[in-house]
C-alpha cells in the first residue's frame, strides 16, 4: 500500500475534501485550479509523462515560466514517483547543462522560447531521453479518471540546487517524507491554516516558491503566486485575493516599503495579517520600518534554508536585530565548537538543527560538503543560544570578518549603517589588509544623493566600537543579488577585494 504522505496523496485527499476550494492562482495571467481541478490537471499530465516513458526515480527537470504548469507538474511528478528538479529561465544555458549532468535528468520541460539557447546543448546530454516543450504539457486530453500515487513517502520527490550565496552550488534531495516535514514545520510555526491565503512571490525554481507552495497546499490553503516580483502587482495582489499570509526575503520588503506612501499603505487596509521575512537576515531598521508602515501586521522572521527550517521570531524579542527566535516546531537546535562539544549558554558557535525538516542528503555528494555530524545538519552558519532558548544569528561562517585575530559579525555592523537615514542597503564583508589580515569594507547604496563616505563614517564611529569601523567604503547604485533577491557578498568579495571560500 502507499504511503499517504506523499505529495499526490495529499492533493487527492484535500480534493475529495473541499473539491471547490481554490489551490493556486496565477496572478500574472489571472488564472487558477481548485482543488479538484489541480488535481484532475496532474493525472492527465502524470499519464502524459508515463506514455513518453517517464516512471519511478526518473529526473524531471522544468525550465518554464509557467507558474501554474510548474505546479501541475510537481504533483505530476510526485503521483508518478518522478523526482522533479527546477532550472533558473535565466540561468546561462552552460548552467542548465551543468545542472542537468549532475542532476542526470532524464527529462526537460522547458518554454518553447527556449528552444534556441536550450537544443544547442541536448547532444551533449545524451542522459535526457524526453525533450518536452511547453505546448505539448498544455494540449492534453482530458481524462477524469484519478492517477493514484505510485510513490512511497522515503522515495526522492525533488531536487533543488542552492542558490550559491557562499559557493558551490549543492543538490538538496527531499523525499516525500522529508518535504511533508519541511512543510509541517513551517505550516505549525507560522500558523497557516486551510482558511488562509498566501500571497507568494517567490520564483518556482527556489525553495521559496516551491516548498511556501506545496506547504499552503498540504495545509489545505489557497497559493497566490506573484511571480516575478513587482512591489506594486505584489500590494495589488494581496488586496485583489484577499491575502491573509505572505513571505518575502528583505530586499522585497524594502521595495514595498520604498512605494509611494499611497500604494504601501493599501496593506494596511487589507486581509493580511502576517508578513515573514526569510532567506536573509531582517536588519533592525527595517523592521522598525515595517512596524510603523503597517502597524496591524503580525511581523516574524523565518530562519530556514533548503535544507530545513530552524527557527521562527515573532514579537517577544523583535528589538534584538540579530535574534532568529526559538526552534521552529518538530525541531531542535543546538551549538557546536566542533561536533561533538557542545557551546555553552551565551557562546558563540556553528548553528546545527535536526527534526522533522531536515532534507534527505546532497544528491551525489551526500558527505562531500560536511554538512552532518551523526544526524545534525548545518548550513555553516554562526550563532549562539540564550538561556531562554532564543537563537541568535551573528553572521554566516563565510562572511564573518577576520581582522586582527578579532572575529568581526558582519550583520552587526550592517545592523548600524542602516540606521543611516540616507542608507537604502548596505553590505559589510572582509577584504585583503596587509596589516590586518581583513579590512571591514562596507558597500553602500544611497537612498539620498547627500549621502558621503565621511557622513556614514562620522555616524559609524558615534555606534560601533574602533575595531568594528569600516577600514574603507564603497558607494554603489546596487549590490549583486539573486534571484530571490539575497545580496551576493561572494560576488561583493570578487570586485571588491580577493574572493575567499
Amino acid at each position: 500500500m502507499k504511503s499517504q504522505f506523499t505529495t499526490g496523496s495529499l492533493l487527492s485527499a484535500w480534493a475529495h475534501r473541499q473539491p471547490d476550494r481554490v489551490a493556486v492562482i496565477d496572478a500574472q495571467s489571472g488564472h487558477g485550479w481548485s482543488y479538484r481541478e489541480l488535481d484532475q490537471a496532474s493525472s492527465n499530465l502524470a499519464r502524459f509523462l508515463g506514455e513518453r516513458g517517464i516512471g519511478a526515480r526518473d529526473i524531471v527537470a522544468y525550465l518554464t515560466t509557467d507558474s501554474l504548469l510548474v505546479i501541475n507538474l510537481l504533483f505530476a511528478v510526485g503521483k508518478l514517483g518522478a523526482i522533479w528538479c527546477p532550472l533558473n529561465p535565466n540561468a546561462a544555458p552552460a548552467d542548465w547543462a551543468r545542472q542537468l549532468d549532475h542532476a542526470g535528468g532524464t527529462a526537460v520541460l522547458y518554454d518553447d522560447a527556449l528552444t534556441d539557447r536550450l537544443m544547442p546543448w541536448a547532444d551533449s546530454l545524451n542522459h535526457v531521453q524526453a525533450w518536452i516543450p511547453r505546448r505539448a504539457a498544455l494540449d492534453l486530453s482530458r481524462d477524469p479518471e484519478p492517477f493514484p500515487s505510485q510513490a512511497h513517502d522515503a522515495d526522492d520527490a525533488g531536487i533543488l540546487y542552492t542558490s550559491g550565496t557562499t559557493g558551490a552550488r549543492k543538490g538538496a534531495r527531499h523525499t516525500h517524507r522529508s518535504l511533508w516535514g519541511w512543510n509541517y514545520s513551517l505550516l505549525t510555526s507560522v500558523g497557516m491554516t486551510r482558511d488562509d491565503c498566501l500571497i507568494n512571490p517567490y520564483p518556482l525554481f527556489h525553495m521559496g516558491g516551491v516548498g511556501f507552495t506545496l506547504a499552503a497546499i498540504q495545509a489545505g490553503a489557497s497559493a497566490v503566486l506573484v511571480t516575478p516580483f513587482h512591489p506594486a502587482q505584489f500590494v495589488d495582489s494581496v488586496t485583489a485575493y484577499g491575502g491573509t499570509i505572505t513571505l518575502m526575503v528583505p530586499t522585497m520588503v524594502q521595495s514595498v516599503l520604498d512605494l509611494p506612501p499611497a500604494e504601501r499603505d493599501q496593506l494596511n487596509q487589507a486581509n493580511l495579517r502576517q508578513l515573514i521575512t526569510t532567506s536573509a537576515p531582517l536588519l533592525g531598521e527595517t523592521r522598525r520600518e515595517m512596524s510603523r508602515t503597517w502597524p496591524r501586521l503580525k511581523i516574524s522572521v523565518l530562519y530556514s534554508a533548503t535544507e530545513a527550517v530552524f527557527s521562527l521570531l515573532r514579537d517577544d524579542r523583535a528589538q534584538d536585530p540579530l535574534c532568529v527566535g526559538k526552534p521552529a516546531f518538530g525541531m531542535e537546535v543546538a551549538i557546536f565548537q566542533e561536533p561533538p562539544a557542545l557551546s555553552l549558554t551565551g557562546e558563540a558557535g556553528t548553528i546545527y538543527c535536526r527534526g522533522v525538516s531536515v532534507f534527505a542528503g546532497y544528491h551525489h555528494a551526500l558527505d562531500q560538503f560536511q554538512a552532518y555530524a551523526e544526524d545534525w545538519f548545518t548550513c555553516g552558519d554562526v550563532g549562539y543560544l540564550d538561556a531562554a532558548g532564543y537563537l541568535y544569528l551573528l553572521d554566516r561562517d563565510k562572511d564573518q570578518i577576520n581582522s586582527g585575530g578579532e572575529k568581526l559579525s558582519s550583520l552587526e555592523i550592517e545592523n548600524v549603517l542602516r540606521q543611516h537615514p540616507w542608507v537604502k542597503e548596505v553590505a559589510v564583508v572582509g577584504v585583503p589588509d596587509r596589516y590586518w589580515g581583513e579590512r571591514v569594507h562596507a558597500v553602500v547604496v544611497a537612498r539620498d544623493r547627500r549621502l558621503t563616505q565621511e557622513i556614514l563614517l562620522a555616524f559609524a564611529i558615534e555606534r560601533l566600537p574602533r575595531y568594528k569601523l569600516p577600514k574603507s567604503l564603497a558607494l554603489v547604485a546596487e549590490l549583486p543579488k539573486t534571484e530571490t533577491g539575497k545580496i551576493l557578498k561572494r560576488a561583493l568579495r570578487e570586485t571588491q577585494g580577493t574572493p575567499r571560500g
